[in-house]
């Protein structure tokens, strides 16, 4: 293989970031929002608005929640995720978020920017408007943990009560998807009236007694998607316990290592991909020495692989040296 350009280069890694793989736990996730709107659409058929229920998607950083669920609505043949139509919409929440700014925001995403001091419930009222005017049936709130991390007992049960009130809204209820860490869950059964109106979906972590086989399938499918042959070094069962440890057991972490030790050997000009290109690829992610490489290291379990700058040594220069001083 030639060297290829940045550009084609970069054009490859592109390709291989908007591949999908499904996954038994995706494919959980896809039932569940068959199964919500199907009836709704069987009960409009017969006249009928009903209440309706939530999904609460969990898993750790890098699990693969956001995309996988965003995937799903994109891809989903009846359901027509953001504009125009907007029958489906994502909503990320900041770290300090509110039910009132989450509810400004969720009108900037369906384009209605809201005019001068409004009330929390009057802002509500105007997302459930706009969510009947678009015909929406699924709300995503991503990171939705935020908004009940440390807030007071009233701010909380205002959460939870305009959260009923999306799901039971008498004109148009709308499904709730809310992802976010296994937090999210424990902060929601505080609440069992909410808790009975949602179905919980875990992103669990993987492990190579379940996993290792689906670990070297998927690594086969980018390394035919970037016509690159499988090194020996990453044919044993060694190898996927190491990937699946740098990845720490997350499947979408795992996908982004094998991106980017794929992008290492293209740009390295290789036509095959080795673990030495993981191990670069994770040095360059952690900036990381040898020794805390788990591509690399002899006891790699041992590694705490969420760090960064593992064993490196950081350099303050002179001027902070002297201003702190």
């Amino acid at each position: 293989m030639t060297h290829m350009s940045r550009e084609e280069v970069s054009h490859i890694v592109a390709d291989l970031e908007h591949r999908f793989i499904a996954h038994d736990t995706y494919l959980e996730l896809r039932d569940q929002i068959d199964d919500i709107l199907y009836r709704r659409t069987a009960h409009t058929a017969a006249g009928r608005v009903t209440a309706q229920r939530g999904i609460v998607v969990i898993g750790n950083a890098g699990a693969g929640k956001s995309f996988g669920i965003e995937h799903l609505l994109q891809k989903h043949p009846h359901v027509a995720y953001g504009k125009p139509y907007q029958q489906a919409l994502t909503v990320r929440l900041a770290s300090e978020a509110t039910i009132k700014g989450v509810g400004l925001d969720t009108l900037k995403a369906y384009g209605y920017e809201s005019k001068g001091s409004r009330t929390g419930h009057s802002i509500w009222r105007q997302v459930m408007h706009q969510a009947r005017s678009h015909k929406t049936l699924f709300l995503h709130f991503d990171e939705a943990q935020h908004i009940l991390r440390t807030k007071s007992k009233s701010e909380f049960d205002q959460v939870m009560l305009v959260w009923k009130s999306c799901l039971e809204y008498a004109e148009w209820p709308v499904s709730l998807i809310l992802s976010g860490t296994c937090e999210l869950l424990d902060l929601i059964n505080r609440d069992e009236q909410l808790s009975r109106r949602f179905e919980p979906v875990h992103f669990a972590p993987m492990n190579y007694a379940a996993h290792g086989h689906e670990v070297m399938g998927v690594l086969g499918a980018y390394l035919d998607a970037a016509k690159l042959s499988r090194g020996k070094t990453l044919e044993t069962s060694a190898f996927a316990r190491r990937l699946l440890h740098a990845a720490r057991y997350e499947f979408g972490s795992k996908i982004g290592l094998i991106i980017s030790a794929i992008k290492l050997a293209l740009c390295d000009g290789n036509q095959t991909l080795e673990q030495s290109h993981f191990a670069g690829a994770y040095r360059k992610q952690k900036r990381c020495v040898d020794a805390l490489n788990p591509f690399i290291a002899e006891n790699f379990r041992s590694i705490k692989t969420g760090q960064l700058l593992s064993g490196a040594e950081l350099e303050i220069a002179p001027a902070i040296k002297r201003g702190a001083a």
